[in-house]
């Protein structure tokens, strides 16, 4: 029999009497729980609707009220025929801290996976970004990134041949972009610009994500710079948007 994430016996009672609808209670008593052990409950089994709506004395329709507003916080899952699960918790970066946007989370197991590297004839917002002559030849670095074993980002970097040279296979299959940058601009005052927005998946990149073509995926398009006017790698990342997630934290002056 499947462990079950969570004990009902563990569970307050709602409150008839407060202001706050009953799906409501439900769904933030769940979330609490499930948050404070995601990663120890992901892919473990939740009670059932019938179960939920049995113990607190509530009806069906509200017990679904609730898990529909845990699936879309990115808790849980639902298997056909097989029941409601705890999802792994997000990847989540502090946008306060966008110079270690690509460091690798503490507590999560990161991997990388080089799928290709080769030299083609430079795009033309590459080219214009590196200021070359059109037909100019770049070196085409794309890559895998897991999260705990799963699948979560896909990546196309573009450097110049002799930025490329100094790039190992080993390297992109242990190392994030941020890191063997730093190591490429040896010291120098390097800076980096970020520009974030969403697409719906296309057919290639669903099928390389893992995902539904349409599946909604964060893309951050970045180029890294050795000074303030000297460019040594430009690509995109896109992300699976059910298991990446941004955050902002900036002091408001004033306040």
């Amino acid at each position: 029999m499947m462990s079950v994430a969570i004990d009902l016996q563990d569970l307050s009672p709602l409150d008839q009497m407060s202001r706050l609808p009953l799906y409501a209670q439900l769904a933030e008593m769940l979330a609490d729980r499930i948050r404070r052990s995601q990663s120890k409950f992901a892919g473990l089994l939740l009670p059932t609707e019938n179960e939920l709506a049995r113990h607190f004395e509530i009806s069906r329709p509200t017990v679904r009220q609730a898990m529909e507003q845990l699936r879309m916080a990115g808790l849980i899952h639902r298997r056909s025929g097989r029941g409601t699960f705890v999802s792994p918790p997000r990847a989540s970066r502090d946008m306060g801290q966008i110079v270690q946007f690509e460091l690798l989370p503490p507590d999560r197991d990161v991997e990388f996976k080089l799928v290709r590297r080769e030299r083609v004839a430079a795009p033309q917002e590459v080219a214009g970004i590196f200021e070359m002559q059109a037909g100019e030849q770049v070196e085409r670095i794309t890559r895998l990134r897991f999260i705990d074993g799963k699948i979560f980002a896909f990546e196309e970097r573009f450097v110049p041949v002799h930025i490329g040279m100094k790039i190992t296979d080993h390297v992109l299959e242990t190392e994030a972009g941020v890191v063997f940058v730093r190591r490429l601009v040896d010291g120098q005052n390097g800076n980096v610009a970020f520009r974030f927005g969403a697409i719906p998946a296309p057919p290639h990149l669903a099928k390389t994500l893992r995902t539904k073509v349409g599946a909604p995926l964060l893309s951050s398009r970045h180029t890294y710079f050795a000074s303030k006017d000297k460019p040594v790698l430009h690509g995109v990342i896109y992300f699976r948007g059910d298991r990446y997630d941004f955050g902002f934290h900036a002091p408001i002056h004033g306040i």
